[in-house]
């Protein structure tokens, strides 16, 4: 892909350093994955994050190079797609800061 930077990283041996070992979730995911595929992926892998670390507020960073079409990204997600991972996250009830 384009070195080490994103699109292209996060093994899922990526699992933090130092004090935040352990506070990184990486889930590698194949080029072309489109909504369905992603939101099958996306709300049990979160719903397992978020029982696990329980958070008392979310950071949701919505990169669009996931979007179709994205020079830079490999994926074919829609907004409405990003719409629903949203909603997901929002159904949970937790402060959230979307970026």
């Amino acid at each position: 892909k384009f070195g080490e930077y994103f699109p292209g990283t996060g093994d899922l041996r990526d699992i933090g350093a130092g004090r935040g070992k352990y506070y990184a979730v990486n889930f590698p995911l194949r080029d072309g994955i489109d909504d369905d595929t992603y939101e099958t992926i996306f709300k049990p892998v979160m719903t397992k994050v978020i029982e696990t670390y329980q958070p008392n507020a979310i950071v949701l960073q919505c990169g669009a190079d996931s979007l179709t079409g994205d020079r830079l990204g490999c994926f074919n997600l829609t907004l409405k797609g990003h719409g629903k991972c949203v909603e997901f996250i929002k159904s949970l009830n937790l402060p959230l800061l979307l970026l």
